[in-house]
């Protein structure tokens, strides 16, 4: 019988390669599923020393069956969806992958931008169309507009490292982070109103929290200027999509450009596909082969330190260590 039992509940990949190598240095029975419902959950890691998820949530009602868990990690740099308060009053470590896919998340943040701006995409339809002359739609120089980031943290920054070439202005808004680290970033601060009102693009970058969710509403939309758009590479909820299709239906704003929805895979009568100004893509921003690499295997290596006695490197619930 194995020394430990490590669960993986659900996951999207053709393989677990990774996550075997990482865990092979320790005596484990690892039980490959495809369980989000919390009570198939339970049969199978009611006795589990450590769960590996990836869209399972972990409500409270869970976590405190969980008779054995030292440490729960998930397959993202989100954690929303795990009851946080429960894992720490239980000793469980909670663990993320918080420093992957910056650069293709960055990147491909970028890539909607330059679409949206310059419609290279909308040009190619039209010529496919048998059209040549009269280019459909306004245009303006990117050098000029001013781009708003919402958040600073490592993905934005890469982002607007990204940006700063081809746009002058570029505005900053993060709640924790000191004003003076903006502006030697080579960006400025600014309020989230203040980004509202003058932005041409807003650049969503922040997590999912309680605080963030649906930040970007009817109050915010009008505020927006008319020919804003608004670019979403975080999480679906922090845009509230009843909302969005109520800013786009009334010319509120000039278009959206989104990697992420609330509701994942989205209805195919979702009201936002009926909009040609509004680009949607199917959650692909974080991924290359090298990054879904270490997307795997980082949670795998960081159940292993706990079961070995060692603290996590990706801990989310810090304030476990008060109680250690």
């Amino acid at each position: 019988m194995a020394k430990y039992k490590v669960v993986i509940t659900d996951h999207e990949y053709d393989n677990i390669e990774n996550e075997k190598q990482a865990l092979s240095e320790l005596d484990v029975e690892l039980l490959d599923c495809q369980y989000k419902d919390p009570k198939d959950i339970l049969k199978v890691a009611k006795d589990a020393d450590a769960l590996i998820i990836q869209y399972a949530k972990m409500p409270r009602e869970l976590v405190e069956q969980l008779d054995k868990c030292k440490v729960i990690a998930r397959y993202a740099t989100g954690f929303d969806g795990i009851d946080l308060e429960a894992c720490t009053e239980k000793g469980i470590y909670v663990c993320n992958v918080s420093d992957y896919c910056r650069e293709e998340v960055s990147t491909y943040a970028l890539s909607l931008l330059l679409e949206m701006a310059t419609r290279v995409g909308k040009h190619n339809a039209w010529t496919h169309q048998g059209n040549w002359f009269g280019m459909p739609g306004k245009q303006h120089s990117l050098k000029h507009q001013v781009i708003g980031v919402v958040s600073f943290g490592r993905i934005a920054r890469s982002y607007i490292d990204k940006i700063k070439p081809l746009c002058d202005n570029i505005w900053v808004y993060d709640a924790y982070v000191e004003p003076d680290a903006i502006l030697q970033y080579g960006a400025v601060p600014k309020t989230l109103d203040e980004i509202y009102a003058g932005a041409d693009y807003i650049s969503l970058h922040c997590p999912l929290t309680e605080e963030t969710h649906h930040l970007i509403n009817k109050d915010a939309f009008r505020k927006m200027k008319k020919s804003a758009v608004l670019i979403n590479v975080a999480r679906g909820a922090v845009v509230s999509e009843e909302d969005l299709v109520w800013a786009l239906e009334n010319g509120e704003i000039a278009g959206a450009a989104l990697d992420v929805l609330e509701q994942e895979p989205p209805e195919k009568d979702n009201p936002l596909f009926k909009f040609e100004n509004v680009i949607i893509s199917p959650h692909s921003a974080w991924y290359s082969e090298e990054s879904q690499a270490v997307l795997q295997r980082t949670p795998a290596e960081d159940v292993v330190r706990v079961l070995k006695g060692q603290l996590p490197l990706n801990l989310v619930n810090k304030e476990i260590l008060d109680k250690k």
